[in-house]
């Protein structure tokens, strides 16, 4: 009879503790072709139970999410990092999440460098539902027939950049289809020089009139006068017509800076990876820097007024767990945001292993990291100089007049 009622006891412990814990938990997200790795990833998750809720529209996303923070919110919801979420920081509609951080980074799990895309003085409101790194896509079949190596310093890439040109093919593909690729050259040049310049400028601490944007615009000008890098006219990149990717895949132009989860339609414009196309992160300009690339990561946030926040919350915990981060990245072939989980196959595996290796420092991509106001008319200075690089003392002029009008009055 003790023994009954010691089982019948554990077994209510047991019960007690998981009710405690347990709860459904409510996740809105935009990316409904997302919804069954969502589910499977969840569901290893022993503590709760989830509504997962898909939205189709982006504009209809946006409405319901923001409709619903101050009335009934979900427990978790998936949305834009850096200054597109900061307006919801600043009105308290989401939760602090630093206590989670702190445990994982603590553990060595994750990179203290990846909450930086989800802070605000100090404190991190967010958890990554998906990490992208910006390497240099090569062709390797031109690299072969020019008897080409991947380039480890600055120096041999642009030696290498000379040697396409002479081949009469394009170094270097760009665009600003689109507007906003228009920036993911500007911090390239950046970064290569000094990466600590570029964090101060996108957070208001340095101008755009300062030299080394100058200096990044002069690189940037020399390239295209050089006829190493296009003119931007291309559409970004699918598999056909006049597009960056098609030009790419023909081997017409022999480097793409994009993010890694453009591989999939880089390997749809029928060149294998691995075999025909790879990776290299661009070297430091300055070489003494110790070695950096350029991520984004879109946030999974807890609304601060969710009804049953504790279950919400311990979805958050588990979601940055080695073995959720595992499936996710077995499932989407992300980079993990947990650095105990098994890398994803393929170049994009081997490229954050390098990362992961070689201790690179990881740069809020300009997007995420710059404030929107700003961001979102920079895009279109920037590109500006693309179709006219002579063009660059004034733009730098009205970069520097779009952050003096933010940052006076923020």
């Amino acid at each position: 009879m003790k023994k009954i009622l010691s089982i019948f006891l554990g077994i209510l412990f047991l019960f007690i503790t998981k009710i405690s814990v347990a709860g459904d938990v409510q996740l809105y997200h935009d990316k409904a072709g997302w919804q069954d790795w969502w589910i499977e990833t969840f569901a290893l998750d022993s503590n709760n139970t989830y509504e997962i809720t898909p939205f189709a529209d982006t504009s209809s996303f946006q409405a319901s999410v923001r409709q619903s923070l101050s009335a009934d919110p979900p427990g978790l919801f998936t949305w834009w990092a850096g200054y597109r979420m900061k307006d919801m920081v600043d009105s308290g509609l989401v939760e602090d999440l630093s206590h989670i951080w702190d445990k994982y980074i603590a553990a060595g799990e994750v990179s203290a460098d990846l909450a930086k895309a989800f802070q605000f003085d100090g404190k991190t409101y967010a958890v990554p539902s998906l990490i992208a790194f910006w390497p240099m896509y090569y062709n390797k079949n031109v690299y072969k027939e020019l008897g080409l190596s991947e380039p480890e310093t600055w120096e041999e890439m642009e030696s290498n950049f000379a040697k396409i040109k002479a081949s009469g093919r394009t170094a270097v593909g760009q665009t600003i289809e689109g507007r906003w690729p228009a920036f993911i050259w500007f911090e390239e040049f950046l970064i290569r020089s000094d990466p600590d310049f570029y964090e101060d400028l996108v957070e208001g601490r340095a101008k755009y009139t300062d030299p080394q944007v100058e200096e990044a615009f002069l690189t940037w000008k020399s390239w295209m006068d050089k006829g190493w890098m296009d003119d931007g006219s291309a559409a970004f990149g699918f598999t056909t017509g006049d597009s960056m990717n098609n030009s790419f895949s023909k081997g017409e132009v022999v480097h793409m800076l994009v993010g890694t989860w453009f591989a999939s339609t880089v390997t749809g414009g029928g060149i294998k990876e691995g075999e025909e196309w790879g990776y290299f992160i661009v070297p430091n300009k300055d070489a003494s820097l110790k070695p950096s690339v350029i991520f984004e990561a879109g946030p999974i946030m807890v609304a601060a007024n969710a009804k049953n926040k504790d279950a919400a919350l311990d979805a958050i915990d588990f979601w940055m767990s080695k073995e959720a981060s595992a499936k996710w990245t077995e499932l989407m072939f992300f980079p993990p945001h947990n650095l105990g989980a098994a890398l994803p196959a393929g170049e994009v595996g081997a490229i954050v292993q390098e990362i992961n290796d070689g201790g690179y420092r990881q740069i809020n991509r300009y997007w995420e990291a710059t404030p929107t106001v700003i961001c979102e008319a920079a895009v279109d200075e920037i590109a500006k100089f693309v179709l006219d690089p002579s063009s660059y003392k004034d733009v730098m002029a009205n970069l520097q007049k779009l952050a003096d009008n933010y940052w006076n009055n923020n």
